[in-house]
């Protein structure tokens, strides 16, 4: 018998051994998966490569234990410290005869080589998979390579058939299938927009579901080669869901792919899959397919909220930008982290002018969760974020920019990226944008409307108003088409077809709060600019009622200080301006609104016109402040034109002129004008009152009835027709009077005076001529 210690060296030896050899075999197989995971990646590997060398390397395990314990077993001579000395005799000439047997097959050398040889025709099967992949031959070819469909093809995304009685779940999963296969880089989804005006060409309600057979004829008749149709089927406490892509002309089945979700929780992810099967058998490069993020990263892991984003995102195509942003506050209840969400919320709260607080949270929060995007969606939110937050125009542009180097259709990058253009006065370049937004998306109602100021801005009033009749057969009803009327209206001076189409709209959505306030504003501007101010005092107060209502206090501050507006630029009467003012002050104090809402521009701007220059000093400051705590507002060249204003009333007439030129830039190349002009006849230079004027008036521009026509217009014909009689030049002077009596022939009573005396002038210079 062998004693105890021998036996304990015997074993710590061969246990030693095997620890070696585990600790080689792993460090091996460590390094043959970072170079499959690194292949993957570069050259797009499939993913049950890696999950299958992972399998050989674990079958490989045993062999490479059993080859060193026979190895050492050899090398001991076979025997065994622990047998009694019968047993080892018996065990050395036993044993002899069968360890070089069994060593001829287990030998080091045979284990590496055979290891080798069986990665090695591993790796000659994917070299095969994708070879015939790349060339399209054989079932696992891909449609592109064999020539089924083109590359950059576009396809339609019919809306998955639910099974399972919620009408719901099959427009969250259309919804979440659509965002996953627009990452593709080899087919191009078509927009909605395109496939609801193919709908009106056939008589169809945009609204009916867009079956396979359905999506079929829509793409015969688009010349699209293939439809994504899909479903899903409730089993058990799971789904089963489907997708195929259905050539068009004959129904043929293309290509299909099934996944399964265990519950409700798991559909994204299964969608996710589904998505990547039908784009690797497309023929899209898997790395490409890898290099995105899940679909679950994307949106949602919460199928609900995914449901409210849907429904959401739909409404606010249509318009309905309140039942649109209640949707979206359901989904980031359910899903607090819910980024795209939140940057949905954030830019429809900033288009209809709503609480910027509340914008620059929620955009904030969706730029916080960026990491959950994929990169389309990312590049979209950098861009919104350094726009609306953090001012950064530049960096915004960039965002835009890098997205359409990748994907030169993608309509939200070209609208956002036209609007930053329209904002630098690069009127030409905007257009281009938006008119190709246009073309890939004909329904985009936001694409239009930008597009309309991008082209009166370079005096494309005619085309403008050719774009926004197209637009009005294709969404008839749309609110867009009914404001971008009104608006061209008062670009046009066409005041009468402006109140025309408000009262119609307004008539229309009586039911809407946020619609009867346009309605009551837009009623006002159309009365102050025509000298009807007991009209629009009417209308304001219509609005600062329903404004009360919504709980709007910044809105009603604001109608209140343009009623003493009346007072200050129309009638004359400061000081009864002024104690409106304060009244309306008392009653809401500006420490009842959030910060960034307070109107400090409007009262300093006021006060500053109401010669109180101390109170307009004070809210300048205050506004100052504001604006440092908002970067993203587009409020600089406000808070200078109102500083050149208080300049102005303290009587530094110099650094009044300068503050105001220093103003003009953004979009609206006339906004600043008519302060401008004040303040050079303030200073008494006629010839420069007479240029910036006339550049006023002659500057095309779509909201310029809003932005100051509506208090200077009158004022501004009404100057320059003085300033060219006195000039001697009757011919001019006898142009602005004209407008100007044409302007306010219908003015209240109060009014009339000022146009009796332009008529009287009229007479005396036609006379004189």
């Amino acid at each position: 018998m062998t004693d105890s210690s021998s036996q304990r060296s015997w074993g710590e030896t061969r246990r030693a051994l095997l620890t070696r050899v585990l600790v080689v075999y792993l460090g091996v197989s460590f390094a043959v998966l970072e170079t499959v995971d690194i292949f993957s990646d570069q050259i797009g590997l499939p993913h049950w490569f890696f999950l299958g060398t992972v399998y050989l390397l674990i079958i490989g395990l045993p062999i490479v234990v059993i080859t060193g314990l026979v190895h050492f077993a050899h090398r001991n001579g076979g025997a065994d410290p622990g047998a009694d000395e019968g047993d080892a005799e018996s065990g050395a000439y036993g044993e002899q005869e069968r360890i070089p047997a069994r060593r001829h097959w287990l030998t080091w050398q045979r284990a590496v080589l055979g290891g080798f040889a069986v990665l090695a025709i591993w790796g000659l099967v994917v070299t095969v998979y994708m070879t015939t992949r790349a060339l399209g031959v054989g079932p696992v070819g891909s449609l592109v390579a064999a020539g089924v469909i083109d590359e950059r093809e576009q396809i339609i995304l019919a809306d998955f058939q639910d099974n399972s009685g919620d009408p719901l779940l099959g427009r969250a999963a259309t919804e979440a299938f659509r965002i996953d296969l627009s990452q593709s880089t080899i087919v191009t989804v078509v927009e909605p927009g395109r496939v609801d005006q193919a709908l009106a060409l056939m008589q169809k309600d945009p609204e009916v579901a867009l079956g396979e057979d359905l999506a079929r004829e829509v793409a015969i008749r688009e010349g699209i080669k293939a439809v994504v149709a899909g479903e899903i089927t409730p089993v058990g406490t799971g789904y089963v869901l489907a997708a195929r892509l259905v050539s068009a002309e004959d129904g043929r089945v293309l290509a299909a792919s099934r996944e399964t979700a265990r519950d409700s929780t798991a559909l994204i992810s299964a969608i996710d899959r589904l998505s990547k099967k039908l784009r690797e058998r497309i023929g899209e490069s898997i790395k490409t397919i890898r290099a995105a993020d899940p679909l679950d990263h994307v949106t949602t892991p919460s199928l609900a909220a995914l449901r409210k984003y849907s429904q959401a995102v739909s409404v606010i195509e249509q318009g309905d930008n309140e039942r649109g942003i209640s949707l979206l506050e359901e989904a980031v209840a359910l899903d607090t982290a819910f980024a795209m969400a939140w940057r949905k919320l954030g830019v429809t709260l900033s288009n209809i002018g709503r609480d910027r607080e509340r914008v620059i949270e929620a955009v904030t929060k969706a730029y916080e969760h960026r990491d959950r995007l994929t990169d389309r969606e990312r590049y979209l939110t950098l861009g919104t974020y350094y726009a609306d937050v953090t001012g950064e125009n530049d960096r915004a542009i960039a965002a835009y920019q890098t997205l359409l180097d990748g994907n030169p259709s993608d309509t939200w990058a070209l609208n956002n990226l036209g609007l930053l253009y329209l904002e630098t006065r690069d009127f030409r370049l905007a257009e281009q944008l938006l008119v190709r937004a246009i073309e890939v998306d004909s329904m985009g109602a936001l694409y239009f409307s930008n597009a309309l100021t991008a082209l009166v801005a370079q005096g494309k009033v005619d085309e403008a108003e050719r774009i926004l009749a197209d637009f009005a057969r294709r969404v008839p009803g749309h609110p867009t088409v009914a404001t971008s009327e009104v608006a061209l209206a008062g670009a046009r001076f066409d005041y009468e077809r402006g109140e025309r189409v408000t009262r119609e709209f307004g008539e229309a959505n009586r039911s809407s709060a946020f619609w009867s306030i346009y309605t009551s504003f837009n009623l006002a501007t159309l009365s102050e600019v025509r000298g009807r101010l007991a009209d629009a005092e009417r209308y304001l107060t219509e609005a600062i009622a329903a404004a009360e209502d919504q709980g709007d206090l910044a809105l009603v501050v604001g109608a209140h200080v343009r009623l003493a507006f009346y007072d200050l630029m129309f009638r004359g009467e400061a000081a009864r301006a002024v104690e409106r003012v304060e009244a309306t002050l008392q009653r809401h104090p500006l420490e009842t609104m959030s910060l960034l809402e307070r109107p400090y521009l409007t009262l300093a701007t006021f006060y500053a016109l109401a010669e109180r220059p101390e109170r307009a000093r004070a809210y300048l400051n205050e506004a100052e402040r504001a604006t440092e705590a908002d970067r993203g507002r587009d409020s600089e060249g406000d808070v200078e034109a109102t500083a050149g204003l208080v300049a102005l009333a303290e009587g530094n007439l110099p650094r009044a002129i300068e503050q105001i030129r220093a103003a003009d830039e953004g979009a609206c190349s006339i906004c600043t004008l008519p302060f401008l002009g004040h303040a050079y006849d303030e200073a008494g230079q006629p010839d420069s009152v007479v240029a910036i004027y006339e550049r006023y008036v002659n500057t095309p521009w779509l909201y310029r009835l809003g932005s100051s026509d509506w208090f200077a217009l009158a004022n501004v014909y009404e100057r320059l027709a003085g300033l060219y009689e006195m000039r001697g030049d009757t011919e001019q002077a006898l142009i602005y009077y004209n407008r100007f009596v044409e302007l306010w022939k219908d003015a209240d009573p109060e009014l009339q005076p000022r146009v009796e005396a332009a008529r009287r002038a009229v007479e005396r210079l036609s006379a004189e001529t």
